[in-house]
């Protein structure tokens, strides 16, 4: 199971190697050619999405998550429309928010697909109203199931039962958020190809090399098995 890290080029040649890749977002895809040249797996998040709404009204949603932030996410995807060795990129989404995920979803799917690249779709709080029924979940327009949402969604029966229909379809999967080797124990559990850590990220020097650890552990328990 990959380790996705939010740095730049330099310091992911740096770490290049089993179990790592690089975590592209609006606001760091600088090289992203060198770095799929290179050949290590990488992805693209949509950090600029993630500021909160402040008002129901349409011209607040607009205001606040779309216009600030949609030239920047468009501006990241005519730079990795494209390049090879990319995993996911990830469709604007609303954190614990499963109709507004679901709409953003929509609304930008078309631009995303223009990209040539594998679209990821993320799962938020909100599912358990919706049900389970196939065509409840957009399965024929997105690649990778990506879990995202509060904690308690992440660890549910849902996020759990989603990421093995997932996989029976043949998709990639991944979980947000991911810190400990507990939680890095439980996405690979419940079927998970990548996860991705803030703690990774920032702290990428003191953290990192442990991290991957667990993915060489996971690799002897195979072999073992």
């Amino acid at each position: 199971m990959l380790i996705l890290v939010h740095t730049a080029h330099p310091q992911a040649v740096a770490h290049a190697g089993a179990g790592f890749g690089r975590l592209l977002s609006p606001g760091q895809y600088a090289r992203a050619a060198d770095t799929a040249g290179f050949g290590i797996p990488w992805a693209a998040d949509n950090y600029c999405f993630e500021r909160p709404i402040a008002t129901k009204e349409e011209r607040a949603y607009k205001q606040l998550v779309l216009e600030p932030n949609a030239e920047r996410f468009r501006a990241m995807l005519a730079a990795i429309s494209g390049l090879p060795g990319c995993l996911f990129v990830v469709a604007p989404d609303r954190v614990a928010d499963a109709t507004t995920t679901f709409n953003l979803f929509r609304e930008w799917l078309p631009e995303m697909k223009a990209t040539g690249q594998p679209i990821a779709f993320v799962i938020q709080d909100g599912l358990t109203v919706w049900g389970w029924l196939d065509w409840q979940l957009p399965w024929d327009d997105f690649d990778c199931l990506f879990i995202g949402g509060s904690t308690e969604f992440k660890l549910g029966l849902y996020a759990e039962k989603a990421a093995r229909m997932a996989k029976e379809r043949g998709k990639w999967v991944h979980m947000g958020r991911v810190n400990s080797r507990k939680r890095f124990d439980y996405a690979r559990a419940i079927g998970c190809d990548s996860v991705d850590g803030t703690k990774f990220s920032r702290w990428r020097d003191r953290w990192l090399p442990d991290a991957l650890t667990w993915h060489r552990d996971h690799l002897q328990e195979r072999i073992a098995a």
